[in-house]
């Protein structure tokens, strides 16, 4: 069975322009095409996601379809949610047919290789106020807190915090981060074989001694996934 595995899509509602929408698209109507096998999606495949008890974002029908689509064809899809999309819930799950894994990292045997999955945010030593904030951004209280904001007005916070396109853009990440390096590194001791992480948008397949680490890069500048199945492990760029 072959595994793949993608992040950091950063999708906005349809009609707002974005460079990998279209792109990952096609990417899954071929994977459709194919034998069913597991898709991996690991956090921020929104730039924003938030459930209300009645509501889900709008703009998002063409890819929670084709995600349905997938699932109805016999792919197993699975979704670790990142920091962007953290607040999703069981309409998006319903809605596509994804199971979603809400912890921070996932462990998992891969063709014969244990599998540390992760999106990859506020691991390691570094980046110290995110990791002191981020359990108080993912507390009921926080959520909940949020939720009795109109839709439409969190949305307009969401925007203001995010700005993720213009983030990357202005700056480009050509390297792992130490600090994260030194938290994969640490899993082989744990007898991990291979690390797989999203969130720097930096596509990369590094070998530390016995411990393969793939960095899945992203769907607004680079249109990365990864393919691992029959002794593989590849990191490819799609092309339509």
């Amino acid at each position: 069975m072959n595994h793949y595995f993608i992040s950091d899509a950063h999708l906005y509602p349809s009609g707002k322009q974005h460079p990998g929408r279209e792109p990952l698209k096609s990417f899954l109507r071929k994977l459709a095409g194919n034998a069913p096998g597991k898709l991996w999606i690991l956090g921020d495949l929104f730039d924003y996601w938030f459930e209300y008890n009645t509501v889900i974002p709008a703009g998002f029908s063409d890819i929670l379809s084709l995600l349905k689509n997938l699932s109805d064809k016999g792919w197993q899809v699975f979704f670790m949610p990142g920091n962007h999309d953290w607040w999703c819930g069981n309409k998006l799950a319903t809605e596509t047919g994804m199971q979603i894994i809400l912890k921070t990292t996932h462990c998992e045997v891969i063709d014969d290789r244990k599998t540390v999955m992760a999106h990859g945010d506020g691991l390691g030593s570094g980046d110290t106020g995110y990791r002191i904030m981020k359990p108080v951004l993912r507390s009921t209280a926080i959520r909940f807190l949020f939720s009795m904001l109109h839709p439409t007005l969190a949305t307009g916070f969401a925007g203001i915090f995010s700005n993720t396109s213009k983030r990357i853009f202005r700056k480009q990440v050509d390297s792992i981060p130490e600090y994260l390096t030194r938290w994969i590194v640490s899993q082989s001791d744990k007898g991990t074989d291979l690390v797989i992480t999203g969130h720097t948008h930096c596509p990369s397949l590094v070998k530390h001694g016995n411990l393969i680490h793939a960095s899945l890069g992203d769907w607004i500048s680079h249109f990365t996934y990864l393919r691992v199945g029959g002794g593989e492990i590849n990191l490819h760029e799609y092309q339509e």
